[in-house]
């Protein structure tokens, strides 16, 4: 004889409690239950092995408890603690996240977003590849909860967790100048329609301007691509010979592109330390959550800040389960602070 499969009814019984009450734990309604009553429930669900049906949930709550993630390049160690913080965020409230990686193509997450809302997820949570972006615009407009991690999109109130790059910039900028170096220099991918390196470029060149007394900021701005070692290099060369004799404290604009201008500097025979200073912000929440400090084994000419996108992806998932519990809220704006500049 097969096992008689358990209902509501059954987990009612056991503790205790009315089916109102199942239901509500169920649907994640903890707000309504007490403690006790809360742990009762939880205990007979465990001890009966339920499981409830997803389908009949959807249908009596119009929710399908699903939530599509996309951050736009899922290889970037900001983008695992990212993940990360937004699957516990979600998970607590009941929710299931389905992740998806854009590939830093405004294209592909264009694709990824209709599929995406094809398959009834109950909301967004979006690290856009792009501050130009129409379709999600018009997702809110028609009611989709759409919440933004990191990048904000340009003309659109979004609710939207991100780290405030002004001040630990400026910060990083002084510790470079008070340290002895005498020209600044801003290393960085295409920022265009990209927000946290175009806040970050701003706040360079108004450190550069009024730190390092440059006349021409812009033309301390380097562009390269941290993925292409040639890119990087010749980058770096370039900031080398424009230098002459002075010593330069070089700010990166992420992680990664922090690494791949040490990597190039190494390479062409420079001392990261004596002749260039290079500092950044650093993104890589899971390595301190191991308690080790990266950076410490680049040697002691590196200054980083601390980001802490697990926290940011956590505050993401929380702002969503508001929107999709209150629609017409006011939308928030979560500052995840950074950690000043670390030695």
């Amino acid at each position: 004889m097969g096992r008689k499969n358990v209902t509501i009814s059954d987990i009612a019984v056991a503790a205790g409690v009315s089916k109102t009450t199942v239901s509500r734990y169920i649907n994640g309604r903890f707000d309504l239950l007490s403690e006790p009553t809360r742990l009762r429930v939880e205990k007979a669900i465990q001890l009966a092995h339920y499981t409830p049906s997803a389908v009949a949930r959807s249908l009596k709550t119009q929710r399908s408890y699903l939530v599509g993630v996309i951050v736009a390049n899922i290889t970037t160690p900001f983008a695992t603690s990212l993940l990360n913080g937004i699957g516990q965020g979600l998970r607590e409230g009941g929710y299931i996240p389905i992740f998806a990686d854009a590939g830093d193509s405004p294209d592909d997450e264009r694709r990824l977003v209709e599929s995406l809302v094809s398959h009834q997820v109950d909301g967004l949570i979006v690290n856009t590849t792009t501050s130009q972006n129409p379709q999600l615009i018009d997702l809110a407009n028609s009611g989709t909860p759409v919440v933004l991690c990191d990048r904000y999109i340009d003309d659109y109130n979004f609710d939207i967790a991100v780290c405030p790059y002004r001040e630990p910039t400026l910060e990083l900028m002084a510790s470079m100048r008070g340290r002895g170096f005498d020209r600044a220099a801003f290393f960085t991918q295409d920022f265009t329609n990209n927000s946290p390196r175009a806040e970050r470029l701003d706040a360079f060149l108004e450190g550069d301007r009024d730190i390092f007394g440059a006349a021409d900021p812009d033309g301390d701005v380097y562009l390269c691509d941290p993925w292409d070692p040639d890119s990087t290099r010749a980058a770096v060369s370039a900031m080398l010979a424009d230098s002459g004799d002075h010593t330069v404290g070089a700010y990166a604009t992420n992680t990664v592109t922090l690494l791949a201008v040490h990597n190039a500097l190494t390479e062409l025979g420079v001392a990261v330390g004596e002749r260039v200073g290079l500092c950044g912000p650093d993104d890589w929440g899971w390595a301190h959550r191991l308690g080790w400090n990266w950076a410490d084994t680049l040697g002691p000419g590196v200054t980083t800040f601390e980001t802490d996108p697990y926290a940011m992806g956590l505050e993401a998932a929380h702002l969503m389960l508001e929107r999709i519990a209150d629609p017409t809220g006011k939308k928030q704006v979560r500052l995840v602070p950074a950690l000043m500049p670390r030695m």
